[in-house]
């Protein structure tokens, strides 16, 4: 269907005409209004439905659609500052919670009446259930964020069934108890894992459970053609009806990048997501097509990670010239405006990130005495790893240039994704070697703790794989996730930002921008700063029979 879809767009390429403003305009309905299906597509498989596992971006497509949590995160609005206002957690299937004042004891409180999409009825039991199948699923990823949880760690070796920690003394309360303070552990609790399931409906569908969802969000699973398409529909037992406008959602996987544009342009998708570099530049030039572009800054940064241990990196002089070898705002443009300069790993509107703070400014001269005074006059060679791929080559070029222009002579090798992590989480792996890193949730311990505090470093592996060790900056970062009071908590990690940055353990260098273009009639929408694509607000200003509005055709020219 893909490649017969794919031929009629190519086919039609090759003829179309000079006009390639919007077909379609929104019908000037007031909104917002229920019905409608949009599409889009990816260019990638949707692996599982289960929540316990999906932790690759095309699956977070499906679960933030499907499944709701104790508490979220309201909706990224089209002209808010990079959906900065969408990063603030608030309550979903929780009508509240109260948190201790010593931050060890959490309550919530369920809404009454909320049922998954068959009907019945979700009660507080089903969350410490799904809490306690995250600890004893091997293959898990999110297991390790409940270490905090007292009896978590009990369960995971399998000392015991249940957690000692979650308790569920009635349908509409769950109580949880930390071993430790953590201000980020909110957080976990609005990731997918989290949400709601009945232990019976889990022993019933078994293996199968990544292809039968019991939905407590807005849509629930009509059908899957695996590898082809995944369609949900709304759900009609949702608690929220400020959610779940669209009747259908329609996710079509495996469509390569360009044939999704084409796919756009001929109406067959209603969004497109990440455009490449040529057709959003195309789309920037179009007045047309101009408002109707949403961008959203994401929760990412992407640098260069250093082995602070090896020589001549240990010296800190070296680093920073490093830093100021490198023309930021060149990256910019080598992306096509899609990234903005980074002065740290925080990437822009994440709590406790300084914007005052401004990135290491291209300084040949000054990179250039650092070295010498660090003594290295005439520079040195190094090998520098980064991935296969267009993207990764273009962006090592630009480095290998900026570098070579303080002395700094780069040996580039481009290693596979599998290859690449083995060697640059070994302390004997490279030294200089391309990163990034997406937040699992939007705090800043998702990225300082996970990428500087020295517990990350291990012999194979490491998630500190700059290997960075300080004892002052290990005890302020866990001052900073156990404090409070989001005042000082922001103080904090405005001067761990700070150390971070004198230190330069990475070069810092960009955080990616998302980009989406929709349809004219695609009303309420911009990509969302944690779950990217999230159309659960969305709506779709369509004909009252359900129908596109045409664009009114131009006049002729005279």
């Amino acid at each position: 269907m893909i490649r017969e879809l794919a031929l009629c767009a190519l086919l039609v390429a090759a003829c179309r005409e000079v006009d390639r403003a919007p077909r379609w305009s929104a019908a000037g309905g007031d909104g917002p209004r229920r019905g409608g299906a949009l599409r889009f597509s990816t260019t990638a498989s949707l692996r599982t439905l289960d929540p316990v596992l999906a932790y690759d971006e095309v699956s977070l497509y499906a679960t933030q659609h499907l499944f709701d949590t104790l508490i979220g995160y309201p909706p990224a609005r089209p002209g808010t500052a990079g959906g900065r206002g969408a990063l603030e957690l608030v309550p979903q299937l929780a009508e509240s919670w109260q948190v201790s004042e010593d931050g060890l004891e959490l309550r919530f409180t369920l809404r009454e009446g909320v049922r998954y999409d068959d009907g019945t009825a979700i009660v507080a039991a089903d969350f410490k259930y799904a809490l306690e199948r995250a600890l004893r699923t091997a293959d898990s990823p999110f297991g390790g964020f409940l270490a905090g949880v007292v009896g978590a760690e009990d369960v995971r070796a399998g000392r015991r069934a249940d957690c000692a920690g979650v308790r569920a003394p009635d349908d509409r309360h769950l109580e949880i108890s930390l071993s430790r303070r953590d201000a980020s552990f909110l957080y976990v609790l609005a990731l997918k894992f989290a949400a709601p399931l009945p232990r019976a409906h889990a022993e019933r569908a078994g293996a199968e459970l990544r292809r039968r969802p019991l939905a407590s969000g807005p849509y629930r699973l009509a059908a899957w053609r695996e590898g082809e398409r995944l369609t949900l529909e709304r759900n009609p037992h949702h608690w929220d009806r400020q959610r779940g406008w669209i009747d259908v959602l329609t996710l079509l996987e495996n469509v390569p990048q360009d044939v999704e544009f084409l796919m756009f342009e001929r109406g067959e998708l209603d969004v497109c997501y990440q455009p490449s570099s040529p057709d959003y530049l195309w789309l920037r030039a179009q007045p047309a097509w101009t408002p109707l572009i949403r961008r959203v800054d994401l929760m990412n940064v992407f640098g260069e990670r250093i082995n602070v241990t090896r020589p001549p990196f240990s010296d800190v002089r070296v680093r920073r010239a490093l830093n100021y070898a490198v023309n930021k705002d060149h990256l910019v443009r080598l992306l096509h405006g899609t990234a903005t300069p980074s002065h740290g790993v925080l990437p822009p509107g994440m709590f406790g990130r300084d914007p005052t703070l401004a990135p290491y400014p291209h300084d040949p001269a000054r990179a250039r005495a650092l070295l010498a005074e660090a003594g290295y006059p005439h520079g040195f060679e190094v090998e520098y790893v980064t991935l296969a791929g267009d993207e990764p080559r273009r962006l090592a070029g630009s480095l290998q240039a900026d570098l070579a222009e303080v002395g700094v002579r780069l040996k580039v090798r481009a290693l596979s994704f599998t290859a690449y992590q083995d060697a640059v989480g070994a302390p004997d792996g490279p030294a200089l070697s391309y990163t990034s890193w997406l937040q699992d949730y939007p705090d800043p311990s998702s990225f300082i703790d996970t990428r500087f505090h020295s517990r990350m470093i291990a012999d194979h592996g490491s998630m500190n794989d700059s290997f960075y060790r300080r004892p002052d900056v290990d005890a302020l970062i866990d001052e900073a996730r156990a404090e409070l009071d989001p005042a000082k908590r922001a103080a904090q990690y405005r001067a761990l930002e700070r150390r971070l940055y004198d230190d330069a353990p990475w070069i810092w260098e960009y955080h990616r921008v998302a980009i989406e273009v929709v349809q004219p009639y695609v009303q309420s929408y911009a990509p969302h700063p944690v779950w990217l694509r999230d159309y659960t607000s969305t709506w779709l200003d369509l004909r009252p029979d359900g129908s596109r509005a045409p664009r009114r055709a131009r006049e002729p020219a005279r």
